[in-house]
């Protein structure tokens, strides 16, 4: 690797080389991190936030941000567990309504910023607070039961390995790829440094645009699946932690909010360093109160050293 190519990769891989000291930590801290058990749940919990970070990249490169993402995730949570009711039959069904009924709340989410102007913050919010009322009033407590096969999600295996890994692995590679090797992955990026030079050099800012909070629905619907797999039923309140969560890993991985830099190689990164730390955290006995309090100064860390770097 040259110099150039250096001192263009230096923010992924210094946020790397954080993961490595972290994960040397860890096992320095706690003798049962390296175990199987141990490892396999830390691939879990990546699993969860992953889906969603993913997702938030795309839009954030975009010079946006959704906060609609928890009230989905409860969404699709709860609206798969409450009409599988426990039938293999109907999980093909349902998982695709549920998928369809998230891409109909990132079309809504884009639609709105893109012909208002209004900024996507305000947008977001206002979508997270309908969706999470109309949640509580389909349901106000755990609800549903999903099928024996749709468990397979969040419990299978192949070989050793967690199958929901795999899929997340899937996920990130074809991320990675479209970004990087296709038109519309390079209008994201365009629209992020620029999006009124990138309209009049032909590119449908507001398509483009669109599609990105559509996936980033469809993202939280992967999450809210994986969870209601993992449990065996619907939780209403299951996706609130997920507005933030799904923020930090991005801003970890070197994605400005500005939009226009960074990507998922850089998230991939900042969903281990997450999980590992919020992992080694528990195993050192330290209260969640602490937990949230380290996040919020990562997040603050994060966005500081990265917007320093970009002036």
């Amino acid at each position: 690797m040259s110099i150039d190519q250096l001192k263009e990769n230096r923010a992924i891989i210094v946020v790397y080389f954080i993961l490595f000291l972290l994960l040397v930590v860890s096992t320095l801290f706690s003798e049962t991190f390296l175990t199987y058990r141990n490892i396999t749940n830390v691939l879990r919990q990546a699993v969860s936030i992953g889906f969603v970070s993913l997702g938030q990249t795309f839009v954030i490169l975009t010079a946006g941000i959704d906060l609609s993402v928890g009230s989905v995730i409860s969404l699709t949570s709860c609206l798969s567990a409450g009409l599988m009711l426990g039938r293999d039959s109907m999980m093909i069904p349902v998982v695709g309504l549920v998928i369809a009924v998230a891409l109909v709340v990132g079309f809504c989410n884009g639609l709105i910023i893109v012909k208002t102007g209004i900024s996507p913050l305000i947008v977001t919010l206002g979508t997270m607070s309908i969706v999470q009322g109309a949640v509580l009033v389909y349901t106000h407590a755990a609800y549903g039961e999903v099928s024996p096969a749709f468990m397979f999600l969040a419990w299978g295996e192949i070989g050793s390995i967690p199958f929901p890994v795999f899929l997340l692995f899937a996920a990130g590679v074809l991320g990675i790829f479209v970004l990087r090797r296709t038109p519309f992955g390079r209008h994201i990026y365009a629209i992020g440094g620029n999006e009124e030079v990138a309209r009049l050099s032909g590119v449908k800012t507001e398509k483009i645009k669109i599609y990105t909070y559509m996936i980033c629905s469809f993202s939280a619907a992967l999450t809210g699946l994986y969870l209601s797999s993992r449990m065996g039923m619907g939780d209403p309140l299951i996706g609130a932690p997920y507005m933030l969560d799904s923020l930090v890993p991005v801003l970890i991985g070197g994605t400005l909010l500005s939009g226009g830099k960074g990507g998922l190689v850089g998230t991939f990164a900042g969903i281990f360093i997450l999980t590992v730390l919020s992992n080694s955290l528990n195993h050192l006995e330290i209260s969640g109160y602490w937990q949230w309090i380290v996040e919020g100064a990562i997040i603050l860390g994060a966005v500081s050293f990265y917007e320093k770097r970009k002036t």
